[in-house]
């Protein structure tokens, strides 16, 4: 191992484990904060573009399609998170050998499973085939991005992330709009970016001390995939479970017609620029929460997650401020249809109700996984999109007509919040009260 590395990397453990926790908690988010940033900017990009259209039918096609690269995210994040969380808490007990074999497991498995939804995937699309490309990019992106993540390395997973999304962001225009080639200008644009972003984050591991991905030192033995598999469950649960509830959501919404649809997407599109900041700063305490696990210094944790809390809270007060008073401005850079523009308005307000509670919620299900409590965070990282969301967009709607639509994601945010309060609560007794901070 080169000396330098190996420097860097205990001066970063040092820190994670050792420096003042509120300053550290802020420069740790600052740069999930900024990805998460400009992953939502980019995530709405392609509805912005295809918007611009002025096609309501294309429009809605993307809230569809944005369905299937959810799966290939959560499977990205179900490897990324598993083998990361592992990763960190070797890395906190300063066993340097094991972080590096879980991280060429992690790697090696996506590259596995990426070759696998290609090989089969493929011949089933038409010409929105090339997205399985972007999906093969997307997870191996999201695996070894989370893994620099949660060692605490936040700026280069960043970086690597801000490569291919500023070259998606870039191509969107040629392609939809000046190239005609509109939605699957699109799906090209997005294959690119996320080849891009998959370069730069492999380059990433091998400077700034990061654990190094050597594929010779992957072991897939069933431990292993044990680990990566449960570790990162809550992960691949939360993103799977999303992407059902959006197929479901849409077909929900389709009954009310295509415009219905597009409301819904570009409601929850805008609605999610808040809470991918209150994720942002979220990610930046799961690395000095797993860490700090690692180390048996669990006072860190805990009054990192208080200041955490205190902060998103006081950010969402403020977001939804903004959200529900400039509302009509958002949704009207996404599209000219008066009806799709009056419905997503009218959704956005509704997620405002919740909204401002919901800090506690998302620092919950992190909390829990990164302190090992990996069945517990699943029951709460899919209770808002899955648990809850689910039989509400069912049962709402047909009881409600349209207004239904509008209220099933605020009511299953406001039960999914209610069970983590009881259950975060309960695991909160497991960390030990008289360690120091």
């Amino acid at each position: 191992m080169n000396n330098d590395d190996g420097a860097k990397r205990e001066e970063r453990i040092r820190k994670l484990t050792g420096e003042p926790v509120y300053p550290l908690l802020v420069r740790m988010a600052i740069p999930s904060m900024i990805g998460m940033m400009v992953s939502t900017v980019y995530s709405m990009t392609d509805t912005y573009f295809v918007g611009k259209l002025d096609n309501v039918d294309l429009t809605a096609s993307v809230g569809i399609v944005f369905s299937f690269v959810s799966v290939i995210q959560a499977i990205g994040f179900w490897f990324g998170y598993g083998s990361g969380n592992h990763i960190s808490g070797s890395l906190g007990k300063r066993d340097i050998g094991s972080a590096e074999r879980m991280a060429a497991t992690g790697v090696l498995i996506a590259l596995l499973t990426g070759s696998v939804i290609v090989l089969f995937g493929l011949p089933f699309t038409d010409r929105l085939s090339i997205l399985l490309g972007a999906g093969d990019g997307l997870l191996q992106a999201a695996t070894v991005s989370n893994q620099l993540r949660l060692a605490g390395s936040g700026r280069d997973s960043m970086i690597g992330l801000l490569a291919g999304m500023v070259l998606n962001m870039v191509l969107d225009p040629v392609f939809i709009l000046v190239l005609k080639m509109d939605v699957a200008g699109a799906a090209l644009a997005s294959m690119a970016g996320q080849i891009s972003g998959c370069i730069v984050l492999f380059l990433s591991t091998e400077r700034n001390g990061n654990v190094k991905i050597r594929l010779r030192l992957a072991k897939l033995n069933a431990e292993n995939i044990r680990k990566i598999l449960t570790g990162g469950a809550p992960n691949f649960c939360r993103q799977g479970i999303s992407s059902i509830s959006s197929v479901i959501l849409n077909n929900v919404a389709g009954v009310f017609g295509s415009y219905a649809i597009a409301a819904l997407t570009i409601a929850l599109r805008v609605s999610y620029i808040a809470y991918a900041l209150v994720i942002g700063f979220g990610q930046g305490f799961q690395p000095i929460c797993a860490i700090n696990y690692g180390a048996g210094k669990y006072g860190r944790i805990k009054t990192a997650f208080k200041y955490a809390l205190a902060t998103v809270s006081v950010f969402l007060v403020v977001s939804v401020a903004f959200l529900f008073f400039k509302s009509d401005i958002l949704v009207a850079g996404f599209t000219k249809d008066n009806d799709v523009s009056l419905l997503a308005i009218r959704i956005i307000h509704a997620q405002c109700l919740i909204m401002p509670f919901m800090g506690f919620y998302i620092l919950c299900g992190m909390f829990l996984q990164n302190i090992g409590r990996f069945g517990l965070a699943t029951i709460v990282t899919i209770a808002e999109n899955g648990t809850f969301l689910i039989p509400s967009a069912l049962i709402m709607p047909r009881l409600m007509g349209l207004n239904g639509l509008v209220y099933c994601k605020s009511a299953a945010s406001l039960a999914a919040l209610l069970l983590s309060l009881v259950i975060g609560l309960r695991a909160w007794d497991v960390l030990d009260e008289s360690q120091t901070v």
